[in-house]
């Protein structure tokens, strides 16, 4: 990716461009440096056409991409979540563009943004013979340690690699909210001193799934108080207890199925990378396994399944029967 900013740099530049995926944040970061490479200030309102959901249809982009640039060299034309790259009834409005993208002017670029594609549609193999696609995923631990080490060192903060750690185990797992919470971690410390863990405590809003994440952590170190007590606060912060069970159904799935990889000899790095999770998480998650045995842990699940299908047949109320579940496998057995 970081390639894409030196071609434009040097003022290269196909004709048509892909950016997809879930990480907001770095698709808006590239789309921002490729409207200042194409469109210098001032020339934007002349030479810049936007199309967004339902506004966007072949024929209007065609149109637009056919105008040329007023004093400027190139004209851009941005298509933001127009659904041409799935299946439905703006696919086949998409596929009207194919044969065009091959014909673009040079005077045009098409940027596409969507969060979700099908790499089998034929829009989708148009942009790849004609120009380029960008999938936009979540950085891994090192790099986000790094890039969080090179703010904090701009703003004259400094930070050690387990307070990262905490600080990434802590906060929502996206850029935007990574970058939002840094922030608000650098305004709070000022220009000097470091960034402790107290801090994180004091400034950053954990997500739902730290939270989580903490609770089963307390089932797995048989300290039943500390968990009914993280998920009554959960409740109090108006959280569904319906969505606490499906996130401990997950991570007691995590858990069983990161102790089985382990087993099986494959590396934590590659067990986060097959999971989509965090290097530290799989540690954790080996290091809880321990808690029961497989089959217990088998069990473990099946209880969640059984309690998730009683809430939906209305057999029990939600929030206690999350927190009968909790007590069960918190409590020493």
């Amino acid at each position: 990716m970081k390639e894409l900013k030196k071609q434009w740099k040097n003022g290269e530049f196909k004709g048509c461009y892909l950016f997809y995926g879930p990480e907001t944040f770095l698709i808006k970061n590239y789309e921002k440096a490729l409207m200042d490479a194409i469109l210098p200030s001032g020339s934007e309102m002349m030479n810049h056409d936007i199309f967004e959901e339902k506004r966007a249809t072949a024929g209007g982009i065609m149109d637009a991409a056919q105008t040329l640039p007023f004093l400027n060299e190139k004209r851009l034309v941005t298509v933001k979540h127009s659904g041409f790259f799935q299946k439905g009834n703006t696919k086949e409005e998409g596929e009207k563009l194919v044969d065009y993208l091959g014909q673009l002017p040079e005077s045009s670029c098409i940027l596409f943004i969507e969060e979700k594609v099908e790499k089998n549609t034929r829009l989708y193999k148009a942009v790849v013979k004609n120009g380029e696609t960008v999938e936009f995923k979540t950085p891994g631990e090192k790099e986000l340690a790094t890039w969080i080490k090179k703010e904090c060192t701009k703003s004259g903060v400094a930070i050690e690699n387990s307070v990262i750690q905490f600080f990434l185990q802590t906060i929502e797992n996206d850029m935007e909210s990574i970058q939002r919470e840094l922030q608000k971690l650098l305004s709070y410390k000022g220009n000097e001193g470091k960034i402790e863990v107290a801090d994180i405590h004091e400034v950053c809003t954990p997500s739902l799934e730290a939270k989580v994440f903490d609770l089963v952590r307390a089932v797995a170190e048989e300290k039943p108080e500390k968990a009914i007590t993280i998920y009554r606060n959960l409740l109090l912060m108006k959280e569904s207890p319906y969505m606490v069970l499906s996130l401990i159904t997950r991570q007691f799935r995590l858990i069983l199925i990161s102790s089985l990889l382990s087993e099986e000899g494959v590396a934590n790095s590659q067990i986060a990378q097959k999971l989509e999770i965090r290097d530290f998480a799989v540690k954790e998650y080996i290091r809880q396994a321990k808690r029961f045995s497989k089959d217990g842990w088998k069990m473990a699940l099946e209880d969640c399944l059984k309690t998730d299908l009683d809430i939906k047949m209305g057999r029990v109320a939600e929030a206690a029967a999350v927190e009968l579940l909790i007590m069960k496998y918190s409590s020493k057995v």
